[in-house]
């Protein structure tokens, strides 16, 4: 079977799949391929549900392909500690964060919310009902209670902090015991509270998908 990675040619030369091909999903429809068989489409992982559909698609419409999707995606193959590129030695820390706009348009069943927000005070005004903000979507208080729901691929752990810095240290503490399946919801309770309104973002690099793809498409601008 023949990996493609879909994502930004700068996360594949970060890290891929070894012997993955890299087609960034917006080339899909134009790029011309040899018929390859069996084909694994690899998509981020962390809320790019739309454009693996997208990609699969496109792709689907070329002869000699047979195209799956690898579910949960590169960050689900490196949490099942997936051989990669990625080469030994200190590296810079990256995590993962997901713009309001994208989370919204994520696929409910695939995610689940971490709420780890906490009021400031007893007279604070009432958090955001999550709810209503996101219909469908799991919750759970906890990492460890969030990872075990679901089955097949590890569900996409969405952390939601008060602007605290608790999302970053649950995150941190998720990579260190392997599980990369995570984001962190750029601007937390404020963006919230602003149903995803321009104004205050939490200043992460990239403030979209990722922090390792600024340029990704639906990040902010």
């Amino acid at each position: 079977m023949t990996v493609i990675d879909i994502r930004s040619p700068l996360a594949y030369r970060q890290e891929h799949i070894p012997g993955a091909i890299n087609v960034p999903a917006s080339v899909c429809p134009y790029k011309k391929l040899p018929p390859l068989g069996p084909v694994a489409i690899c998509g981020e992982g962390l809320g790019d549900d739309a454009a693996e559909t997208t990609a699969a698609a496109a792709l689907s419409q070329k002869p000699g392909l047979k195209v799956e999707i690898l579910e949960g995606g590169f960050a689900a193959w490196k949490s099942s500690q997936g051989v990669t590129t990625r080469g030994s030695g200190f590296k810079r820390e990256s995590l993962n964060y997901i713009s309001y706009a994208r989370l919204k348009s994520a696929k409910a069943d695939s995610l689940v919310l971490v709420d780890l927000r906490k009021p400031a005070s007893a007279t604070a005004q009432a958090m955001t009902d999550l709810n209503a903000e996101f219909p469908g979507r799991r919750q759970a208080k906890s990492a460890p209670e969030a990872a075990k729901s679901g089955s097949g691929a590890p569900p996409l752990l969405v952390l939601i902090d008060n602007g605290d810095g608790s999302a970053e240290e649950q995150a941190r503490r998720l990579t260190a015991g392997g599980n990369h399946r995570y984001v962190i919801l750029t601007g937390g309770e404020m963006i919230l509270s602003q149903h995803g309104q321009r104004g205050f973002q939490r200043g992460a690099p990239g403030a979209g998908l990722t922090s390792q793809n600024p340029s990704a498409p639906g990040a902010p601008k």
